[in-house]
């Protein structure tokens, strides 16, 4: 056994709960021969580990171990993330309840710990090797990406109008928790520095009216932060190179709110438009297909604006990542100009 740098997690309990989350994964008893473990490069909100387990007969599996604890979240992290949305079980049931890696190849689920009275939540899936989205010019890729969500949404819809059970773990988007964040904006903003304050004012009025819209909108499972930051793109000849990682917001709401987070950024308005078109040729009927493109064009940017003002009540003293930072405020108050309100 090999502990490659120094964890909160002790090395003997780490194997003790693998060996049983594993033994009920193969539904048999299974021995860790050897086990290595590294700190994840891509620890961004909890503690993420690599783990290279050796079990018997000779089987070999190439894990990530996320420690979903409360006190696992990361600095950083604990100081800016809404408390509201902290849920460990949430990602944890996502992986054992509703996502399927054979359809959708997202990672392999292959335990959890779930301790609440010691505090404890432990999530073990498929370690997938690949680069991150946007790490990738190929702008084919992306839009592969948007039709993994047109086919993901419309799966998820028909279970939804199927009346299928979803955990109660998952966010529900409803009048509250949209309207939530634009009184978060208004509070953080007054703390900061000076501001366009009669400009947001006038969204803040009006902002009702934007959460009508995404409630209007076909509702589905959906990610919730579909930013290129979370899609890995599995290996040349995987059946389905997309793979979403970190499901620790997944929700029932708009779809549209995932494709309005991967078409943020930089895009011109061709390619964002070519993302949209190869969404909406992908999707499926009754799941949004009736929309024409212009009227896809002005919901993404109605989630758009609506995912800016998320980030500005997110938390006054966060710095985004890099492939996704800009001026949220100005981004919102572009948007809010441009649709008319």
């Amino acid at each position: 056994m090999k502990d490659a740098h120094p964890s909160s997690v002790c090395l003997e309990k780490l194997l003790e709960e693998l060996q049983r989350a594993l033994s009920l994964h193969f539904g048999s008893t299974r021995k860790i021969r050897h086990l290595r473990r590294r700190r994840s490069n891509y620890s961004s909100t909890y503690t993420i580990e690599n783990l290279e387990v050796d079990l018997d007969h000779g089987k070999h599996l190439s894990l990530v171990f996320k420690d979903l604890s409360p006190t696992s979240m990361l600095k950083d992290a604990r100081n800016v993330r809404p408390e509201f949305l902290y849920c460990p079980q949430r990602e944890i049931e996502t992986y054992r309840a509703v996502l399927d890696s054979e359809a959708f190849g997202t990672p392999v689920f292959f335990g959890a710990v779930e301790q609440p009275q010691n505090g404890r939540f432990w999530l073990f899936v498929e370690r997938v090797e690949g680069p991150l989205l946007w790490q990738v010019g190929r702008f084919g890729h992306w839009e592969d990406s948007a039709r993994w969500l047109a086919r993901f949404h419309g799966h998820f819809e028909r279970r939804k109008r199927g009346r299928q059970a979803f955990p109660a773990t998952l966010i529900a988007f409803d009048r509250d928790h949209g309207m939530r964040w634009i009184e978060r904006a208004g509070t953080l903003l007054q703390r900061g520095n000076t501001f366009p304050r009669a400009e947001f004012n006038i969204l803040a009025r009006k902002f009702e009216r934007v959460v009508s819209r995404l409630l209007s909108l076909p509702q589905t499972l959906i990610h919730g932060e579909f930013y290129p930051s979370n899609v890995i793109l599995r290996g040349i000849g995987s059946a389905n190179r997309v793979c979403p990682i970190d499901w620790e917001v997944t929700a029932i709401g708009p779809g549209l709110l995932d494709l309005a987070a991967l078409t943020s950024g930089g895009w011109t308005n061709e390619q964002k438009r070519l993302l949209v078109t190869a969404y909406h040729q992908a999707l499926e009927p009754m799941a949004g297909a009736s929309l024409s493109i212009e009227e896809l064009m002005e919901s993404v940017e109605y989630c758009q604006l609506y995912l800016a003002v998320q980030w500005l009540g997110w938390a006054t003293n966060w710095t985004p990542p890099k492939d996704h930072k800009q001026n949220w405020l100005r981004e919102a108050l572009r948007l809010a100009q441009r649709l008319g309100l």
